[in-house]
């Protein structure tokens, strides 16, 4: 599997937004993004791709993933401008939008470069002063055991930055409610969504925060709906 690293400033930047909507509203959510939302965001300096994401049998319902070519696209003149100039349609939107999660990241390590039907996002954190610590163990043990198990054809993670995800999120004033925040993100993707929660879940009843400095919080499958990449 191709491997890439870095925390530099060429690192690949990651938005990743999760969230409920009421079901009456469902239709209006996906007409709007389709239609009109990530044709907007794919339209600024700096992002690269889109995907949309349905959760199988969990919560938040919907995940939506922006990728950039920095983290610093998140929060660039442009980027700043079309938050604070919605359209119409957005402004419909964004209160109704529920139990938002939501991280501006950077992809410190990455494995792999296929792309799969099927993801989980596992949400985690790191024991302060144990950063190193959880980043081997993600690479050196966790990743290969995954890939010996079958099933996951590329795995990544990313590691939010509180101070860029605060700065580019002026919609939280229009929700009903605040934005949740991720810490770190691994996300998996798999050719055999079955065999990769068996596989993660048993991994996750092993893992020792004390031992590996990572705290492995909520694990959540989607699949994929779309992919869309920048004109």
């Amino acid at each position: 599997m191709k491997e890439n690293k870095g925390r530099g400033e060429n690192t690949p930047g990651l938005l990743v937004v999760m969230n409920d909507i009421p079901a009456e509203l469902e239709k209006d959510l996906n007409r709007w993004y389709h239609e009109e939302h990530l044709a907007e965001r794919l339209s600024l300096p700096g992002f690269t791709w889109a995907r949309r994401y349905r959760a199988v049998g969990g919560q938040p319902a919907y995940m939506v993933v922006y990728k950039c070519e920095s983290i610093h696209a998140l929060h660039s003149p442009a980027y700043r401008n079309v938050l604070d100039n919605p359209t119409e349609s957005t402004r419909k939107i964004i209160p109704s939008l529920q139990n938002v999660i939501r991280a501006a990241c950077r992809e410190t390590w990455s494995s792999g470069d296929a792309i799969g039907g099927s993801a989980v996002i596992i949400q985690c954190k790191a024991i302060e002063g144990r950063e190193d610590d959880a980043r081997r163990f993600i690479k050196n043990v966790l990743a290969e055991r995954l890939k010996e198990s079958g099933g996951m054809v590329s795995m990544s993670l990313w590691e939010s930055d509180a101070e860029v995800t605060a700065a580019s999120n002026s919609e939280t004033t229009r929700r009903s409610s605040p934005d949740h925040y991720a810490d770190w993100v691994m996300l998996v993707e798999s050719y055999d969504p079955a065999l990769l929660s068996l596989a993660l879940h048993s991994e996750v009843l092993q893992c020792d925060g004390q031992r590996d400095g990572l705290l492995i919080g909520s694990l959540i499958r989607y699949e994929l709906m779309c992919m869309y990449k920048a004109p």
